[in-house]
């Protein structure tokens, strides 16, 4: 137990470096747990505190701001420096929880907008996009891609980058195939295959019949693998998708259980769901739409 929060909760020091603390993360799924099942932050905190539950070695007080910084912190889907403790489709839905609570009024830009932001990417590069706000700009927003050898720009408005998205997400909530396109991913086979068919190489007298046979099996163990991920997020993502409400104001709820990445730039906006499938949309005439002229005049 740690005297002070040096490191996020969940984590602690092994041998020189952040491993994964089984009791703190056992405490962190729980909290979204609870938070996915209707409890407030200030309950959770709340229930947190009444037992005692140690934040530090000398600290077993919970607010809400706590709890909130756990349910936000996208450490816990793991990086190169954290081990993974939440699973994506919990740390997701908590996320849309939590968006669908702060939206109780429809037609809030500023919450609606920064649910949107954290999945907004360069659609040249790939990088993130950074929003900015001027009044001097046609559209008063422009998004930029923050890799500096990439000079994408793009100028559309709040309403219309949010028409746009919610087009595409009432054009997959009405017709469910949308999602079902063959998504193309390259699955590694086990070590166990690759180590037989690297054996049977190094032969001098290479058995050709045993070879293709492994061969073989290894492109039915990736198509299978292929198949049974798709098909599992894809009917993860149904299932979410048809409790949801349809509305004409933006849906945080429907964002978060279809959308991975929204592309941006050039006149064009691409929808990528959790599943890899893209749907687009253009917010312009041409590659230098006059939206994206906002560059020209920053």
């Amino acid at each position: 137990m740690k005297k002070n929060r040096y490191i996020p909760f969940g984590y602690t020091m092994k041998n020189g470096r952040l491993s994964i603390d089984k009791g703190e993360a056992a405490i962190i799924r729980d909290i979204y747990d609870q938070y996915i099942k209707g409890s407030s932050l200030k309950e959770i905190a709340d229930k947190l505190t009444r037992e005692k539950v140690p934040y530090s070695e000398k600290m077993t007080d919970w607010g809400k701001a706590r709890v909130a910084r756990i349910i936000e912190n996208k450490k816990y889907l793991g990086d190169e420096m954290h081990d993974k403790i939440i699973d994506d489709s919990m740390y997701y839905e908590a996320a849309a929880v939590k968006a669908s609570r702060l939206t109780a009024v429809p037609g809030n830009l500023n919450i609606e907008i920064a649910v949107i932001k954290p999945h907004v990417r360069c659609i040249r590069c790939g990088f993130p996009m950074m929003r900015k706000s001027n009044k001097r700009f046609k559209t008063k927003t422009e998004w930029t891609c923050i890799n500096p050898e990439c000079d994408c720009k793009a100028g559309i408005s709040d309403e219309t980058l949010l028409e746009l998205i919610m087009t595409i997400l009432k054009r997959i909530h009405d017709n469910e195939r949308l999602l079902e396109t063959p998504v193309k991913k390259s699955i590694p086979v086990t070590s166990a295959l690759k180590q037989q068919l690297d054996n049977e190489l190094k032969k001098d007298d290479i058995d050709q019949e045993k070879v293709l046979q492994i061969i073989i099996q290894m492109a039915s163990e990736q198509y299978d693998q292929i198949r049974s991920t798709t098909v599992h997020q894809t009917e993860e993502i149904k299932r979410k998708i048809r409790r949801i409400e349809i509305r004409n104001a933006f849906s945080p709820e429907l964002f978060e259980a279809i959308t991975a990445i929204i592309r941006l730039g050039d006149g064009n906006l691409v929808l990528i769901t959790k599943n890899d499938i893209e749907i687009g949309e253009r917010y312009g005439n041409n590659k230098n739409s006059e939206e994206d002229s906002n560059a020209d005049n920053s």
